[in-house]
């Protein structure tokens, strides 16, 4: 089992109402976690004009200045109203790149992002920009959609394909939900071939085992079709889920049947989720998801429903 730790929260913002309901998401769970948050704002320079006549480095400054003031002002009411170390940092360059740049520089533990946004995010963001952190960013990604808050997760949709290292992310989800007071569908989704279904049976069971020892209320269904992505969707509106948890596997990994569902799995349900989304990068290999497997394969129960 992977031991995550999160102490240091980096939460991007452009001031927007959008990325500043990311960050009431990142604030609450820092609480339970006694975390630390770090305040994030990226000027894009890129393309800069300025009517009044100054040069793009001016205008450049001038925005930088004017982000470090509302970054100031932030951090102050962080630390004032929640009591909580709050770090803040005013860059200019290109957002996506910048935020990864970031991450690793300061060691942040997790990325909590809005998926709308204006100023530096601009209203690409949800195409481009958290796609792309998603995609490159070394540490788990919450995307956050607008509008609604989400200061805790209790339903949580949690679908698992026939993937290595497809258990690595209830190691993070058992980090920030709350014992006994949460419920997880784990939904596997499988093709119509034969291996597929057999790896998630046991994945399944092994995940039922570990929701089990936290005390965490868990369902399994399975579905078997294409349009994986629209699938888990779907679920997670009939279910009212407020969290989706997703492995981040942008470097494509075949099913047995010879699909690639990672890049458009990924980006469809980014896009286009009404719900938290939770992207785990995984670390595993092939013979390590394997081993992890092996205690659980006897007790796994057969009789599993099949959500169709």
């Amino acid at each position: 089992m992977i031991e995550f730790s999160i102490k240091r929260i980096l939460v991007p913002v452009d001031f927007s109402a959008a990325s500043i309901n990311a960050l009431d998401t990142a604030i609450a769970m820092a609480k339970q976690q006694e975390a630390g948050i770090l305040l994030l704002n990226v000027v894009e320079t890129s393309g800069l004009s300025d009517n009044s006549g100054h040069n793009a480095e001016e205008t450049a400054l001038a925005m930088t200045h004017h982000s470090e003031q509302e970054l100031l002002s932030l951090q102050h009411s962080i630390t004032e109203r929640f009591l909580m170390p709050c770090e803040v940092i005013s860059a200019s360059g290109m957002v996506s790149s910048t935020i990864i740049k970031i991450s690793v520089s300061h060691k942040a533990d997790i990325i909590i992002m809005g998926t709308h946004g204006s100023s530096g995010f601009r209203e690409t963001l949800i195409g481009l920009n958290a796609f792309n952190v998603v995609k490159n960013a070394a540490c788990p990604v919450l995307t956050v959609p607008p509008e609604k808050k989400w200061e805790s997760f209790k339903k949580i949709l949690f679908p698992v394909r026939p993937t290595p290292s497809a258990l690595e992310k209830y190691d993070l989800v058992r980090k920030i939900i709350r014992r006994g007071d949460a419920t997880i569908k784990i939904l596997g989704l499988a093709t119509d071939y034969e291996k597929d279904v057999d790896l998630l049976k046991e994945l399944a069971g092994q995940l039922n085992e570990k929701a089990k020892d936290d005390a965490v209320e868990a369902s399994t269904y399975f579905k078997v079709g294409k349009n994986m992505a629209e699938e888990v969707l779907k679920i997670a509106v009939l279910m009212e889920a407020d969290l989706v948890v997703i492995t981040n596997s942008i470097d494509s990994l075949p099913s047995s049947s010879g699909q690639f569902f990672v890049g458009p799995y990924t980006r469809y349900i980014i896009n286009h989720s009404l719900f938290p989304v939770l992207s785990v990068k995984p670390s595993g290999t092939n013979e390590q998801v394997e081993e992890e497997l092996q205690p659980g394969r006897e007790s796994f129960t057969q009789e599993m429903p099949l959500y169709n």
